[in-house]
């Protein structure tokens, strides 16, 4: 199946206090861990949305686009890389996932079917970013945006979603805290 990538690299992180991109685990950054699970998942293009620099090392086929909406969540990044990939389907990637890989990524492509948009639990919470979507979703998405919605779990009840248990919940694991970078 033909699908782009987006990365989420929304840059500092209050709860963080720092970069999550740029978060070294297991040796590698976590925007590259984020990146290189969409490049050997086969992704047809990969947009990196926000961040606090944009990242140098990039291939010819990864695309930096500043975020449209900075500062106004999630749901803003995820319409700003919907606007920029180049396939139907994409799949949505914070980059704060610190095991993901490519199995995770193409789990989720195999699950979208008809849907609008598939996503895993982890750990009983319904994981919006690390999704994969239709891209004709952008409209409801905007729709509710210009609403003042900005949580992407608000801003998905107008899609037709589905949630799964994926195969692979030890790959799932994200960091918002520096306390849940520990156990590396």
């Amino acid at each position: 199946m033909i699908f782009s990538g987006i990365v989420l690299n929304g840059g500092l992180s209050s709860r963080m206090g720092r970069d999550k991109g740029e978060i070294l685990h297991k040796g590698r950054r976590l925007i590259d861990i984020a990146v290189e699970s969409l490049i050997t998942a086969e992704a047809n293009d990969i947009v990196i949305v926000g961040g606090g620099e944009q990242i140098t090392s990039l291939k010819k086929d990864i695309q930096y686009c500043e975020d449209l909406y900075p500062n106004q969540g999630p749901l803003g990044g995820v319409i700003t890389g919907l606007r920029n990939v180049e396939s139907d389907i994409a799949v949505i990637l914070a980059c704060d996932y610190l095991d993901i890989d490519s199995s995770v990524v193409l789990e989720c492509i195999s699950k979208l079917s008809s849907r609008s948009m598939v996503f895993p639990f982890y750990k009983g919470k319904e994981q919006y970013l690390l999704s994969a979507i239709r891209t004709e979703s952008i409209e409801a998405l905007e729709s509710q945006f210009m609403k003042g919605v900005r949580s992407m779990h608000e801003a998905s009840t107008l899609l037709d979603c589905e949630s799964y248990q994926s195969a692979y919940p030890e790959k799932l694991r994200s960091a918002n805290t520096p306390s849940q970078l520990k156990g590396d």
